[in-house]
């Protein structure tokens, strides 16, 4: 079944929006090099910026929709834990042997490294929108049969990975 509901091409919107300026911007991209995320979740993470068009033309499926949620679930899982204790130095590191890095780009660096920690929870935040408003989509266009989330074990985990 495909969903064009504007309310889910609004929060999908703002995830990828928020995904690509703040969380995985140029500050802060190689810091997030150390996560573990399987390349067919920076795909979907990345596509969200990419692939707008498509969606809007095409619509999402419920899988779709999940695997957006638990992408960007992962990745505020292992951020908060690979990167969060030492952001600082992932994130402003040393500069170059001999060269040192333009003034504004330290300071740019330090600013995104103090604000990623709220980047990270405003990511949670509307990963949590998305599925909430995909399962209650769901369970409406599945009342006689169970609905696709009951069918993906790792959803379950979903809020363990947001909240911690």
């Amino acid at each position: 079944m495909t969903i064009k509901e504007p309310e889910i091409y609004k929060i999908v919107g703002k995830i990828g929006d928020h995904y690509k300026n703040n969380v995985n911007n140029r500050f802060v991209r190689k810091a997030l090099l150390v996560l573990d995320l399987p390349q067919a979740e920076w795909d979907c993470l990345d596509g969200l910026t990419t692939k707008s068009e498509y969606y809007k033309a095409q619509g999402f499926l419920f899988d779709e929709l999940y695997e957006i949620v638990l992408a960007g679930a992962h990745l505020v899982f292992q951020a908060r834990q690979k990167v969060m204790p030492n952001v600082k130095s992932l994130v402003v590191g040393a500069p170059a042997p001999g060269k040192a890095p333009p003034e504004q780009d330290r300071v740019l660096r330090e600013m995104a490294a103090r604000n990623l920690p709220m980047n990270l929870q405003i990511l949670s935040d509307l990963v949590n929108e998305l599925y909430v408003k995909t399962a209650d989509l769901d369970r409406q266009a599945h009342e006689k049969k169970s609905p696709v989330y009951e069918k993906i074990p790792e959803l379950k985990e979903l809020g363990r990975y947001l909240i911690q």
